[in-house]
């Protein structure tokens, strides 16, 4: 018998987004792994806060999203924490009865979904002797399969696996150090704009959000991604100047302005948002690999979605109506990026004015010296 160990990274769950890993179980001779649309860069430092309780929204999600993959046929979907052990034994516990003693169970999934970490987990729950498995916050630590003893009792077989590689996701196209910069390793805080119609926020340099026509004179945006991308808030008929003037600097992730080129096209999406309650925000917009931002009004906002061609955007039920106590303000949020890229700036401009004051004096020198030696003639 083939059991399926999936460790799904998509839009409609936030399982690398949330430092949550979700397991989900199929079994039978022939297997359709499950695809859903939009995934985020995975994280597996667990916290349980950013989940509503009770966790209603969670589960309608699993559900909508596993109908809508085609995954019907699951034996089970669990919810575990990978760091906190929470979830993780009951996940073992029904593995070990689907395979029985003769199973082969292969974990799979897509690149740095997580794969690695459950199975040390799942190691750890059971206190096999165990090969520790390679863990990191960037894609392809996993090159082949990999088939791990003292997990499956009898003579059951566990396998982890390479990620499979999603064109769709933004980790295919950053480099290891930016995708340092979108990892979720630490506890996601939201980062709440109350913005009106004609303003934008840019993620980074990898996605912009234009608010353009509102039924109300306002709405609230939160952000749900890694705390190290800077944000910026700010009119509309800017953005396109902010990203020329700021693009690799301020606005990173990319780093550095010559990959503009080598990330693809800059395109829009479109997304029209109805809300019914200013206390809960309704939609959200997923961009795969990145994040999401959460849409809260009482009203319909049309919405200009923007990054770069191939990168799956998508829109879905709220996955939790948090906000920040604090609101953000226009301009850049408070970012070490920012800050770098500010100092930087400061150090070439106060260069080039150094530059300046000196080829000033010496032109001074020059005609100084040019005056005197005409008096002497």
């Amino acid at each position: 018998m083939l059991l399926t160990l999936t460790v799904p990274s998509h839009a409609w769950l936030p399982v690398y987004s949330l430092p949550l890993l979700t397991a989900m179980l199929t079994h039978g001779r022939r297997t359709s792994l499950p695809t859903f649309p939009g995934s985020f860069s995975s994280s597996q430092r667990s916290t349980f806060y950013l989940l509503p309780s009770p966790q209603r929204r969670l589960w309608s999600g699993v559900g909508e999203g596993r109908m809508y993959g085609g995954a019907i046929h699951l034996s089970g979907v669990h919810l575990v924490s990978a760091v906190k052990n929470q979830g993780v034994r009951d996940l073992v516990e029904h593995v070990e009865k689907l395979a029985g003693p003769r199973g082969n169970v292969w974990a799979v999934g897509a690149q740095n979904a997580g794969k690695s970490t459950l199975i040390n987990a799942m190691g750890r729950c059971v206190g096999g002797k165990l090969n520790h498995l390679t863990e990191a916050p960037v894609p392809g630590t996993t090159l082949g399969i990999v088939r791990v003893e003292g997990i499956l009792c009898g003579q059951a077989k566990l396998f982890d696996t390479p990620g499979i590689l999603h064109p769709y996701h933004f980790t295919t196209r950053l480099t290891r150090e930016e995708q340092k910069l979108v990892h979720m390793s630490k506890e996601l805080t939201p980062r709440t704009y109350r913005i009106k119609p004609g303003h934008s926020v840019h993620i980074g340099g990898l996605m912009r959000l234009d608010v353009e026509e509102c039924s109300v004179s306002s709405i609230y945006l939160t952000v749900w991604a890694s705390l190290l991308l800077p944000l910026h808030m700010g009119k509309k008929e800017n953005a396109p100047k902010m990203r020329q003037d700021h693009f690799g600097q301020q606005l990173q992730p990319p780093i550095g302005e010559t990959r503009i080129n080598d990330l693809g096209k800059w395109v829009r999406n479109e997304f029209r948002v109805v809300g019914e309650s200013w206390q809960e925000s309704s939609t959200d917009i997923a961009v795969a690999g990145l994040g999401w931002i959460a849409v809260c009004l009482k009203g319909e906002v049309s919405l200009g979605v923007w990054t770069y061609s191939g990168i799956d955007v998508v829109s879905r039920k709220s996955l939790t109506s948090a906000k920040a106590r604090i609101f953000e303000e226009a301009g850049f949020s408070m970012s070490r990026i920012v800050s770098q890229a500010d100092r930087r700036l400061n150090k070439e401009k106060q260069k080039s004015k150094r530059k300046q004051v000196e080829d000033k004096g010496d032109s001074v020198g020059s005609i100084s010296l040019t005056c005197d030696a005409a008096v002497e003639v």
